[in-house]
């Protein structure tokens, strides 16, 4: 088992006897491991990452570190607390009235700015000059959350997950803990994943929900109060930043586009869980944005990764600064958002729909810096490539590309000025507004037969109410029949499901036993998501009902029968394969029934549940 990583006796009694010689209050603030070699190590690895968080705890008693979970190869993913009075337990923050800002780093091995920026952050926040932010907020900050993959600059963790596409299905250890010990506990108002990606000359961008089935006034708030405060701040010490991700093309026409939006990401599953979350993406540092945005400057190959990590310093510090400001406005919008959910959920007429497909759209002409010149710079992930990933093509629906980036550019090596690079400034469409094509009415809830029971510890997980029916009902219910099934992308060890169904209504005897998954819950957006089996995230997608639903060619109509048809023998309809029932059954109207609510199963064996 691996335990905190230990100095040598001797090391540690030379770093410990002088602090223990003066007061906590006049000890020096410790140096991150990243600026005590002056930004030239590229990333802080796990042992140095632990020694500077469980040091700093010892130093402090506003912060506490909390262990979340053990990687597959015995490395800790933990949780800093830090709060003034301290906070130990989710419930606390709830009487404190503060807001929460979770900070989540490290989630693709290489992408490691974010890690040293946190670090600098949780040390200004307990010994330096943000002190006074932790009397109005809780800060939360995972300072690794893929500690395998970092170790070895790789991607994804030792399962070879890329984690953040894990959300919704919730197989890797790591999101699984984060998901159930941090968002469903502490439910943070503000949450932000950090990573390495976009466009030089910008030094942070950045992106919020754009999916159409998240609430819009989160987004909207998201885009037009938070980050516009951060771009700012941004500005106020010579940098710039923009959207995620970069230069592309839309339906042949040039602009800035996007990643794709389906809620397994983070920032888009944050709107989903009601939270204001957003996705830091740090590019290749080679060139700056100064006087306010209007002159682009080269930045000396040895100083590319210090302005890496200040631009998410700054970024992080901002959305602190700003939850502390402006708490009561955040935490008002939040409740609001599950407010209006709980509100479409019991709302049983045919005004609430709920998006299936959509297309990407020009959310507004802007100006903005693209590269025209060679050599060192550019864009796209990891400054390496030009253009955005979802909807290049004008794709009519989300899909599962791949983001993040290539770690930064080995530090201390070739030092000197880049290649001339030119860049000029346009005005063209930021391609960042998905438009809804075809929707479908929200039902009041989902019936799943007991057969399908093994979704359950999913839900639970989700933090979805699930109840069970204790008597047998007879009931009108709309049921998919799924005409063809496709698996075309194999993708974190799945091959993903694209569904397309026929609905029909049918009147049903449904057993006790029988599931119901009530609409009118503070996560509407995400029952919805995940049970209808036409979304392009869904239970269907990652082969949670594979007992039920198989891939299908598609079906097509028997050919008609060759001559001339006879005049006293009328043509009989085509008749349609029935196709195979997804076990997922829409319920339209209130209707009474009894059952009680479904426990979490806290045993041994996590595909039971509680009876």
């Amino acid at each position: 088992m691996m335990r905190r990583a230990r100095l040598p006796l001797v090391f540690t009694l030379a770093l410990v006897l002088p602090l223990l010689a003066r007061p906590l209050a006049q000890q020096a603030p410790p140096q991150t491991p990243a600026e005590r070699v002056n930004f030239q190590q590229g990333g802080t690895l796990y042992d140095p990452l632990m020694q500077f968080v469980y040091d700093l705890e010892s130093r402090t008693p506003l912060m506490h570190v909390q262990k979340l979970t053990q990687t597959l190869l015995g490395r800790d993913v933990v949780l800093c607390i830090l709060s003034n009075p301290p906070i130990y337990r989710p419930e606390d923050v709830v009487r404190s009235g503060k807001p929460v800002v979770l900070i989540v780093n490290n989630v693709h091995g290489g992408e490691v700015a974010g890690k040293d920026a946190s670090m600098a952050i949780m040390r200004d926040l307990v010994m330096g000059d943000l002190r006074p932010l932790l009397d109005q907020v809780v800060v939360l900050n995972v300072p690794t959350i893929n500690p395998d993959g970092a170790e070895v600059r790789r991607r994804t963790n030792e399962q070879r997950f890329d984690l953040n596409r894990d959300y919704l299905k919730l197989e890797s250890q790591e999101v699984g803990a984060l998901v159930t010990k941090v968002l469903n506990v502490w439910q943070p108002d503000i949450w932000v994943d950090t990573h390495h990606g976009g466009s030089v000359p910008y030094t942070l961008t950045y992106q919020t929900n754009m999916n159409p089935g998240g609430d819009p006034e989160l987004a909207r708030f998201g885009n037009d109060e938070i980050l516009a405060s951060v771009r700012r701040a941004l500005r106020a010490e010579d940098y710039d930043g923009f959207w995620y991700s970069g230069p592309g093309r839309v339906g042949g026409v040039d602009g800035w586009t996007p990643t794709s939006v389906e809620p397994r990401k983070q920032h888009v599953y944050g709107a989903y869980i009601n939270s204001l979350g957003f996705l830091f993406e740090t590019p290749s540092g080679s060139h700056r944005l100064m006087a306010n945005g209007t002159k682009v400057a080269p930045i000396p190959r040895e100083e590319t990764y210090k302005h890496q990590v200040r631009g998410q310093y700054i970024g992080q510090r901002e959305l602190i600064r700003f939850a502390a400001e402006r708490g009561a406005d955040v935490r008002k919008l939040l409740a609001d958002a599950r407010a209006r959910a709980i509100a479409r959920g019991h709302d049983d007429s045919d005004d609430d729909q709920i998006p299936l497909e959509y297309r990407q759209v020009n959310r507004a002409n802007e100006d903005f810096w693209v590269r025209v010149g060679g050599g060192r710079g550019g864009g796209g992930r990891g400054g390496g490539r030009a253009g955005g990933a979802a909807g290049a093509a004008g794709a009519a629906r989300g899909r599962a590309g791949a983001g993040g980036a290539a770690a930064p550019p080995p530090q201390g090596r070739g030092a000197g000025q880049p290649q001339e690079v030119t860049f000029e400034r346009v005005n063209r469409p930021v391609f960042t507004k998905f438009e809804v094509t075809r929707a479908t009415t929200r039902p009041w809830g989902y019936f799943i037969p007991p057969g399908a029971a093994k979704v359950v510890p999913l839900l639970l997980d989700q933090q979805i109410t699930v109840q069970r029916l204790t008597e047998p009902v007879t009931v009108e219910v709309e049921v998919y029949y799924a005409t063809e099934v496709r698996a075309d992308q194999y993708f974190q060890g799945h091959y993903l499901r694209a569904v397309k169904a026929d609905k029909r209504t049918e009147k049903m005897t449904l057993p006790a036993g029988t599931l119901f998954v009530p609409s009118g819950q503070a996560r509407s957006n995400l029952v919805s998501y995940l049970l209808e089996p036409e979304t392009d995230d869904n239970l269907v997608t990652w082969g949670y009902l594979d007992d039920f639903v198989r891939i299908t060619p598609p079906v097509t109509a028997a050919p008609q029968a060759a001559g001339n048809p006879d005049p006293d023998d009328p043509p009989q309809p085509q008749q349609q394969a029935r196709g195979q029932q997804i076990p997922l059954f829409r319920l339209m109207k209130q209707t009474p029934f009894q059952s009680v609510i479904v426990q979490k199963y806290e045993g041994p064996d996590r595909n039971r549940y509680y009876r």
